[in-house]
């Protein structure tokens, strides 16, 4: 807990001091004046990155600025909210919408200062139209609460390590998902085609083309009266809202409800394959260990063939575009059961669905388990900047 406006509530082992306000001006020059925009059509391709306000455009031979900088977004932000401010290092090329900034020797630690400025509210001190401007004159009387050097390089020395962290996480999130993409190709057979090119040693017979309806069956859900609603519920009302396409549900939101024995029908289990029926067409996820209940215009989908088979199907950008195609003419989206089970799917033998199935389960859990990490990761970042700044 804070006992005083200028001593943060987390704070470095030995560092007591209080922080002392100071205007940027105070304690960064600005090199605006080595700035260099080049169109994009007379710009040689090289090894530096050439930054704009929202940090690398492309890759160029020479350079304008070379060591450590904070470039912070002058005009052409895409977020103002979170306004762009990069920590970049070596040669780079910086074109006229983005600010060059760097600590004074001996008075502000750069990482420290792209954090500290990063956590201002920019966007209120923004000024023009639909292209909203930070002068530069603004920009260098922002008022910063600054610790000693040393505590500045510490803190900032930790949340650089805490954004590589990140970065990594984010790195091989994305990496899993290409090759998850990658495999949805090649597992499956193209389009006239009756196998795939790749398979799994011991599978060689053709794969065979049916509707979804001759393997799934599709329940509805119940239409629950909001005024049964309770904040302390036993059961989530699962709608379309929690189907988001992801892994797994997303459960943290929604209305709750207790329930009498005769709509027990409607309780679902940890793994139910669900798909949204209106809104967002054509989303799946499977249910979560929470309690919950299945809400009309969400399906519950059965199968006879590989559970995980059907649900990676399910899972792919064709599924969710064909869904869509489906549901057009209609003021707001809306699919069928009728819709859903007429798509065609091709099957293999049991085993190779088996098969099939269990490699994209496997890959699909650890992209759900770097997908938490990286959540987490975030998390921590944000409550730790929230308790380390003041």
């Amino acid at each position: 807990m804070k006992t005083n406006n200028n001593i943060p509530a987390y704070r470095f082992q030995g560092y007591t001091d209080a922080w002392e306000l100071r205007k940027i001006f105070e304690i960064a020059d600005r090199f605006d004046n080595l700035r260099v925009p080049i169109a994009s059509s007379l710009r040689v391709s090289g090894s530096t990155p050439y930054y704009g306000a929202n940090g690398i455009q492309d890759y160029v031979e020479g350079y304008t600025h070379e060591g450590e900088f904070i470039l912070v977004a002058e005009d052409g932000a895409n977020d103002l909210k979170n306004y762009p401010v990069n920590l970049v290092n070596g040669k780079i090329w910086v074109n006229n919408h983005a600010h060059v900034l760097q600590g004074k020797n001996s008075i502000a630690d750069n990482k420290f200062l792209a954090f500290s400025i990063n956590q201002t509210n920019i966007e209120s001190l923004l000024v023009g139209g639909g292209r909203a401007k930070l002068n530069s004159d603004v920009l260098m009387n922002i008022e910063l609460k600054l610790p000693s050097p040393a505590e500045q390089e510490a803190i900032g020395t930790f949340f650089s390590t805490l954004d590589r962290q990140i970065t990594l996480h984010q790195r091989k999130l994305d990496t899993l998902k290409e090759q998850k993409k990658t495999y949805l190709k090649l597992l499956f057979p193209a389009k006239g085609q009756n196998k795939p090119a790749l398979r799994f040693q011991g599978f060689e017979d053709d794969w065979e083309e049916v509707k979804l309806g001759e393997v799934c069956t599709i329940q509805g859900g119940n239409a629950w009266k909001s005024d049964s609603y309770s904040l302390t519920g036993e059961y989530l009302v699962v709608t379309i809202a929690n189907v988001t396409g992801e892994y797994f549900i997303d459960d943290k939101k929604g209305n709750r409800i207790d329930i009498n024995p005769n709509v027990m029908q409607y309780v679902l289990k940890k793994g139910d394959i669900l798909i949204s029926l209106t809104g967002n067409v054509g989303r799946v996820s499977k249910m979560t260990e929470s309690k919950g209940v299945l809400n009309q215009r969400v399906g519950k989908l059965t199968t006879t063939a590989n559970f995980e088979f059907i649900f990676s199907i399910l899972r792919t950008e064709k599924f969710e575009n064909e869904m869509r195609l489906a549901s057009q003419g209609a003021a707001q989206a809306n699919i069928s059961n009728k819709d859903v089970l007429q798509y065609m799917i091709p099957l293999p033998s049991l085993p190779e669905q088996e098969a099939i199935g269990t490699f994209f389960q496997t890959l699909d859990q650890d992209l759900a388990q770097v997908e938490d990490k990286l959540a987490s990761l975030k998390e921590m970042k944000k409550t730790l900047l929230r308790k380390l700044f003041v």
